[in-house]
């Protein structure tokens, strides 16, 4: 399996890329054309296997 950037956010349950961790916000890509930057805390429900994930803090 690869090693995955720090700055990424993924699926606590199948590892699929939620998000990454830029210039201290969460960048979310809902498509792409679609881009959005939050800041913590924040909630995603995975597009894979659709496990509800938080991140209430960044690293």
């Amino acid at each position: 399996m690869p090693t995955h950037s720090q700055h990424d956010w993924r699926c606590t349950c199948c590892g699929k890329l939620l998000g990454r961790i830029e210039n201290g916000r969460i960048r979310i890509l809902v498509s792409r054309s679609h881009p959005y930057l939050v800041s913590a805390p924040v909630t995603s429900v995975c597009r894979g296997c659709g496990a509800l994930n938080e991140l209430t803090r960044l690293p």
